[in-house]
């Protein structure tokens, strides 16, 4: 299962798409076979993409409405372009410059100033200016609900020439950066008449941007993508795109396997059978060696710190021996089927990505297989006896339900396993699949569970700890949070976020990453689990250059600002 998300800012958006989001990836659909099986030069073959799978397409490219054809399809970037780019596999790999060429943080890193690329022009030939850049940002802060981005507030924003933009805000935003170098810029000539951008149809005549990409046709069941003449950049060496609509999995998958489609970012069961053998000399994952796919998010076992059904939990040392009794390498196998590596590290990081901030004392740090004598060893230290078997103090077992939708089929595999593993351990858990994706989301983002297995959310190794450690995050059970959702308060870790974000020198952006890595490892407020996998297949038939894991230039996970870059670094095959 692989998430993308960023977080602070994300707030009520993180909040909502918790039950929207189902274990498998989202995949696409794509009846392509008629264009990439045409004959002709590879120059003129035509990419296809298979994105989510949808019945039909509705006619809106709004790139701020995520239930719109471009952003379900993740082509937003194809036609509206972001400042920086984000490679997200790799933590310590600066900003890409886009549509911003520079930026510098001052004022305590409470003001950014941008520095704009030169001679780019909208594709209905107006000029692209920082004007365009403070709109939209404003636009954000006036329609709240169109910032599904995460992009902080300013306090003000002042435009001194065409090519500079200074943001200003209340506190310090660099660990927030994610956010706005992602945005997709809005052409102020058009958008300023929009009535409420963040529920606005915008028809394929009216996607107008400053990308490499405009809309050539779209239908109901096909959507096609032709170059922009005027493009600032490089131009595409892919001439046309094509993303056909699948109603499911199933489909879009026969049509991968098949031939007909060059990417794509589902969970396929059996890939290297259904997918890989069919053609090995051209059917690629982002590796040839399980795991398969790169590391997108820590998966973890959330624990509510506040369940009132559930008070065990709110002991340290608990919460200690149940990551102790963890089986993660029979998870990865028997629930994942090796797309994800077991967790390895006790401070939460996600592995290899993290690997660069990662505490080295925290390195391998937790066993692969349940450790009985570690569990054993903690809860009788702190007090605990068995008693019929069960681990007991007071005339209270440590007694806990794990919730997750048994449509959640890969989730599903490992609650019950974890239950059935810590509960032959002498805990007392049970697990509960009865919940579909919305209502199992609202009971954890209201803090009504005791437990549950959930993917990693953040851009950043800063953010992704920030989800789970962020104490400002959360709110009282029976009130939604953004972050934090197993409810942790933490002084230290409050004091750890704040130090990062008022970071100005890599020396203490490494400090604050280092202690949010031991608060994690030694209070455990979530349990780290596997390494969740970013879904992504390619075919090289028709074109090179696509990112590996010896070649990890970009994150492949289906993302919009990824798949352009990606789509601008393939060449035909001769």
């Amino acid at each position: 299962m692989s998430r993308n998300t960023t977080m602070k800012g994300l707030a009520l958006v993180a909040v909502i798409g918790l039950g929207l989001t189902a274990c498998t990836s989202s995949s696409s659909s794509t009846s392509g076979s008629s264009s990439n099986a045409a004959g002709g030069s590879a120059a003129g073959k035509t990419l296809v993409i298979e994105d989510n799978p949808e019945p039909s397409f509705a006619n809106d490219f709004n790139p701020l409405v995520s239930t719109s054809a471009s952003s379900t399809e993740n082509t937003d970037s194809l036609v509206y372009e972001p400042l920086f780019m984000i490679n997200s596999i790799n933590a310590t790999e600066a900003p890409i410059p886009w549509l911003a060429k520079s930026y510098a943080w001052s004022n305590g890193n409470k003001t950014l100033t941008l520095s704009l690329q030169q001679g780019v022009k909208w594709s209905d030939g107006k000029p692209f200016s920082s004007a365009d850049v403070a709109f939209t940002f404003n636009l954000l802060q006036k329609f709240p609900a169109a910032n599904t981005g995460g992009v902080p507030a300013t306090t003000s924003i002042t435009t001194p020439d065409a090519n500079t933009v200074v943001m200003n805000f209340a506190d310090p935003e660099s660990a927030n950066f994610v956010g706005i170098a992602n945005q997709m810029i809005l052409p102020q000539h058009l958008w300023a008449s929009v009535a409420n951008p963040a529920t606005a149809v915008i028809p394929a005549s009216q996607a107008i941007g400053t990308g490499p990409y405009l809309v050539d046709s779209f239908g109901t069941q096909d959507i096609t993508y032709k170059v922009n003449p005027s493009y600032w950049g490089t131009k595409p060496k892919v001439p046309k795109i094509s993303l056909p609509a699948y109603a499911t999995n199933d489909a879009a998958t026969l049509a991968l396997a098949s031939g007909d489609v060059d990417l794509t970012g589902n969970d396929i069961a059996n890939v290297q059978s259904v997918f890989v053998a069919k053609d090995p000399a051209h059917n690629h994952l982002f590796q040839t060696t399980a795991p398969y796919y790169p590391a997108g998010n820590t998966v973890s076992l959330l624990l509510n710190n506040k369940s009132p059904n559930a008070p065990a939990l709110a002991d340290v040392k608990v919460r200690q021996a149940i990551s102790a009794g963890v089986d993660r390498a029979s998870l990865a196998s028997q629930c994942e089927t090796d797309y994800e590596a077991p967790a390895t590290s006790s401070g939460g990081v996600t592995l290899p990505t993290d690997a660069g901030a990662l505490d080295a004392s925290l390195s391998n740090d937790l066993q692969s297989s349940a450790d009985t004598s570690k569990v054993t060893s903690l809860l009788q230290a702190d007090g605990y006896t068995k008693s019929g078997g069960k681990w007991t103090k007071g005339g209270k077992t440590i007694k806990f339900t794990i919730i997750d939708p048994n449509s959640f089929a890969d989730y599903w595999c490992d609650a019950k396993a974890i239950a059935s593993g810590l509960d032959a351990q002498g805990f007392d858990v049970s697990a509960n699949g009865g919940f579909t994706g919305d209502t199992w989301g609202t009971a954890v983002t209201n803090g009504n569970f005791d437990a549950t297995l959930h993917w990693g959310q953040g851009s950043t190794t800063f953010q992704r700890l920030q989800f789970i450690l962020d104490p400002s995050s959360t709110a009282a059970v029976g009130q939604p949070a953004s972050g934090d959702l197993e409810r942790y308060s933490s002084p230290a870790a409050t004091a750890a976020v704040t130090a990062y974000e008022n970071a100005t020198t890599p020396a203490a952006e490494t400090t604050a990453l280092n202690s949010l890595q031991q608060l994690m490892s030694t209070d455990v407020p979530a349990v780290p689990v596997l390494y969740g996998a970013a879904w992504y297949q390619y075919s090289s038939l028709n074109y090179t250059g696509w990112p590996t894991s010896t070649n990890p230039y970009i994150s492949p996970a289906p993302n919009s600002q990824g798949y352009e870059y990606i789509i601008l670094h393939l060449t035909p095959v001769s």
